[in-house]
């Protein structure tokens, strides 16, 4: 059904683009300063560990509505470099255009921190290692997974009480949303701060990647370490989420999926997932970046924290 769906709607812009004369005004559908708004803001963060001894900047972008403002935030966490596949510091943390698009055009403002170290934000990116350049195992990386949490956490805070409410009243509620890492790290944020999180949209989250190119036993370990958290959050979050993921995702599987699906139920959070079978996604992880997938449902999700 997607699939057809999106081979007409190129079709469609195919025709129109042709038949457009070549001097006509352009008329982009989304547009800076007439539909949104952009600047960057910073948060600081005291670290004093082996790698940094001082004051961090933690920049995040700050996209507003200009129309329909509904004075709400959405607060966006990225993902992982995929151990190291790519810099920290090079660019590409920002929120996808379908992601903002969705958000925006329905009156929210999206928050989109650089946790510690990547992107434009300063200090050293801890939260992972350069595994596939044979600098640590992939042991070694699912062992840094306490500590990146806990940085992540940290950085999360900070942006939220010193850039999330100078854009909003101090206490309000804030949908807390993230692709990979960032849904994960967002599901334990509902835990951590259960009194200002309404909801929490997860894209394809997890911490350590679940998929059959691990052994079995490691597979099991990996569940394991991303349960443990997911427990303790869903006891103490009170918001409901939504998860959402594509078939054939590289890096969680169907059983890692329903493991951390199940551990959050069991504990008491509220889940409704959502799981795209008929995709023609290049890459199913990259769920977040066509909304004609998960459009409808997330409306109706976002309809229903209102209630």
């Amino acid at each position: 059904m997607y699939k057809s769906a999106i081979v007409l709607l190129i079709g469609i812009a195919v025709t129109v683009e042709a038949q457009t004369p070549p001097n006509a005004p352009l008329n982009p559908e989304w547009v800076y300063l007439r539909d949104y708004t952009f600047e960057r803001m910073e948060a600081k963060r005291e670290v004093h560990d082996a790698e940094d001894n001082g004051t961090i900047r933690l920049v995040a972008y700050v996209y507003r509505p200009v129309k329909n403002d509904l004075r709400e935030v959405v607060l966006y966490s990225h993902g992982s470099t995929a151990s190291w596949t790519r810099s920290p510091k090079e660019q590409g943390d920002a929120p996808p255009v379908s992601v903002l698009r969705f958000f925006l055009s329905r009156g929210y403002t999206v928050v989109a921190p650089m946790r510690r170290g990547r992107g434009e934000s300063s200090g050293t990116y801890v939260e992972e290692c350069p595994v596939y350049a044979g600098r640590c195992s992939p042991a070694d990386q699912v062992a840094l997974g306490d500590r990146a949490l806990r940085e992540a956490l940290q950085d999360t805070h900070a942006v939220i009480d010193q850039i999330v409410y100078r854009i909003v009243p101090h206490g309000s509620k804030i949908v807390a949303a993230g692709h990979s890492r960032g849904g994960f790290l967002s599901l334990i944020l509902a835990g951590e701060r259960p009194q200002i999180v309404k909801g929490v949209v997860n894209f394809a989250g997890g911490w350590q990647a679940m998929n059959d190119r691990v052994t079995p036993e490691d597979h099991k370990h990996r569940v394991e370490v991303q349960t443990v958290p997911l427990s303790l959050a869903a006891k103490q979050a009170k918001a409901p989420s939504i998860w959402i993921y594509a078939d054939r995702d590289p890096f969680y599987n169907e059983a890692g999926r329903q493991a951390i699906l199940k551990a959050w139920r069991d504990a008491g959070g509220k889940a409704e997932y959502i799981f795209v079978t008929e995709h023609a996604l290049p890459n199913p992880h990259a769920i977040p970046t066509n909304a004609a997938y998960w459009e409808s449902q997330l409306d109706r999700f976002l309809k229903s924290l209102s209630r």
